[in-house]
């Protein structure tokens, strides 16, 4: 029997945080980001989320976001776990809040989504060091 295709990924958003509406359950990011500017190295940013949208999926189907600093492909964090499809054609929403992330040095990393072994896609979050203030 065949595989099926992995899901699609709708959204891989970086925000500082999430709010569920109560009325309607739907999710508002708040404080979407692609870059960091920071004054000292080594950095811990204290935190922050990611939001992951897919749709086209089938039954249970493990999956894996993670990190990588790209110009050495090491790893910074990776968080598996599984998503259940109840109807392929609804939209299944993930959010992950990550916690006290070390960033030893600029640069560009990768946020990565995996599912069943397969990339679905990435988001790049670049890591600059800020200008140092001038003196008064």
């Amino acid at each position: 029997m065949a595989k099926p295709n992995p899901p699609l990924l709708l959204d891989l958003i970086l925000c500082d945080y999430t709010i569920r509406e109560g009325g309607t359950n739907k999710p508002s990011l708040i404080g979407i980001f692609s870059m960091l500017n920071v004054q000292r190295f080594p950095y811990t940013f204290p935190a922050f989320c990611v939001y992951v949208a897919l749709t086209d999926g089938r039954g249970q189907i493990p999956c894996k976001l993670r990190m990588l600093e790209l110009e050495t492909q090491r790893e910074i964090f990776a968080l598996n776990g599984g998503i259940t499809f109840n109807d392929p054609i609804g939209v299944a929403e993930l959010i992950f809040r990550l916690q006290s992330l070390r960033f030893d040095k600029p640069g560009e990393y990768a946020v990565e989504f995996v599912a069943d072994g397969e990339l679905l896609g990435s988001r790049k979050l670049r890591v600059l060091q800020a200008p140092a203030s001038p003196a008064p």
